[in-house]
């Protein structure tokens, strides 16, 4: 009975005594709530920034598919974390280029900065990209 009852103590102060921060909230769609988060610029500047992977990479293996890198950031734009999906033109996952190429965009999406909100709420945004005959030929 001790026990049960120092269990119960202590409990509650474990709950309490956990530090939280922007990351640990919850993350709203991008789309959602009139919250409308995007980069500043928004797709030219996502372009630019993978203009020379797009640019570099001519012969990509599996030479069709879709990549999608969700990056997620807090209320006042900073980042949190990233998945990333590949997928080829079956729609079975994949590695591009045995995973150099995810690497490369993952780098280069660490990169992105000034993410804008109208609201604030951590989110996530996505980054797509279209990759045919070997080469990634859009990104939205």
């Amino acid at each position: 009975m001790k026990n049960l009852l120092l269990l119960l103590t202590i409990l509650p102060l474990l709950a309490f005594s956990q530090e939280t921060n922007d990351c640990d909230e919850r993350t709203m769609p991008y789309w959602a709530n009139n919250i409308n988060s995007r980069i500043e610029g928004e797709n030219p500047t996502l372009r630019n920034a993978f203009r020379d992977v797009q640019l570099a990479e001519t012969n990509i293996t599996p030479s069709s598919g879709f990549i999608t890198l969700r990056l997620y950031t807090t209320k006042t734009g900073e980042f949190c974390e990233m998945e990333t999906f590949q997928i080829d033109e079956n729609y079975e996952p994949t590695l591009f280029n045995n995973g150099s190429l995810i690497t490369a965009l993952e780098t280069i999406a660490l990169s992105l900065t000034n993410w804008e909100r109208d609201k604030d709420f951590k989110t996530y945004n996505l980054i797509r990209l279209k990759i045919k005959n070997g080469k990634i030929e859009e990104i939205f």
